[in-house]
């Protein structure tokens, strides 16, 4: 079996009456995202006569599983070309461009994601229970920051990361946690090539809580490693009020933004290497050696060959966000 054999694409018609199955017309594919989409990309060029409408679905499958399910977004074709590049998105384009006012009471992470997606016909899966109760005010913000906000602020009491998912038209929330779908990238074997870089560039090495009111400077968390002493002051200021929990956010903020040590590994293609799952990697070239967690990713079928390139991080990283305020009452 060809490995252009395993990713299969479907499409569908804007208005779902016409489907077809346009892998044997499809020139070359990529399915992608990283942690900090909303949404995860799938993008194909296709043969001008394959069913390809724009607004029209396209899934793609391996096997009987359905690795993506969205809606094309964008078509483009030049006068030199033989195909039509064509983008698709999955259903977190609709938490993106969607945005509504929100007063949150004592609800969850989960409760208030769950209502969400009620509200506004987005098909909802099984959601990471984190059981911490949150009031916040959100005003015209987009569904994606209300239900990243929630899980970001619950994640600095449960200590937990979060990620957002689509399963088929579902949206899931799962912890992020070395499990089943973790695997091990071995030289030789599944492992093409690996590069890793370090970087200063985006340190946060101390934190500064301020108060809102006298605009005065209320508490200050260094990081643990010195780093203000090595490399001077990088300082990030945060307002008291914002935050459950200013130390705890404090402590997270540095933790998270540290040195930077980022990691991309090529790969022979397996769909279980998605943003959020783990991988053990023991690389002696590049010294990189031990578990990491996968930031970004991307899926390429080009002349037959199916690859995967990862990016890598030691740290379990979410896509932090901090949309609304506190309610005053």
């Amino acid at each position: 079996m060809a490995y252009n054999d395993l990713l299969k694409i479907r499409t569908w018609s804007l208005d779902g009456a016409k489907t077809e199955h346009v892998t044997e017309k499809v020139q070359a594919k990529t399915w992608s995202g990283s942690y900090k989409d909303c949404a995860r990309q799938l993008s194909f060029s296709v043969l001008p006569e394959a069913l390809a409408e724009l607004g029209g679905m396209a899934r793609l499958y391996k096997d009987a599983d359905i690795l993506f399910s969205g809606h094309i977004v964008s078509r483009n074709r030049d006068s030199l070309g033989k195909t039509v590049d064509c983008s698709a998105l999955d259903n977190g384009l609709y938490l993106k461009r969607n945005s509504t006012y929100m007063a949150v009471r004592k609800q969850t992470p989960e409760a208030v994601t769950a209502q969400l997606c009620g509200e506004f016909g987005v098909p909802c899966g099984e959601l990471a229970a984190t059981g911490v109760p949150l009031s916040r005010n959100f005003l015209g913000v987009s569904l994606y920051q209300i239900i990243q906000t929630m899980y970001t602020l619950a994640a600095e009491q449960t200590g937990k990361q979060y990620q957002i998912r689509f399963r088929s038209n579902h949206l899931t929330v799962v912890e992020k946690a070395v499990g089943p779908e973790s695997i091990r990238l071995v030289p030789g074997s599944n492992l093409l090539s690996c590069r890793s870089a370090e970087s200063i560039e985006r340190m946060v090495n101390r934190v500064a809580v301020y108060d809102d009111d006298k605009f005065k400077k209320v508490a200050q968390y260094d990081s643990p490693e010195n780093y203000v002493a090595l490399y001077g002051l990088m300082q990030k200021a945060i307002r008291a009020s914002e935050k459950e929990n200013p130390e705890t956010a404090a402590r997270d903020i540095l933790e998270q933004n540290g040195i930077s040590t980022t990691i991309t590994a090529q790969c022979l293609g397996n769909v279980k290497l998605i943003t959020g799952n783990a991988v053990a990697v023991h690389e002696p070239v590049t010294g990189v050696d031990g578990l990491f967690w996968i930031t970004a990713d991307s899926h390429t079928v080009r002349r037959g060959v199916y690859q995967t390139k990862v990016t890598l991080d030691f740290r379990n990283l979410m896509d932090g966000q901090a949309a609304g305020s506190l309610p005053k009452e």
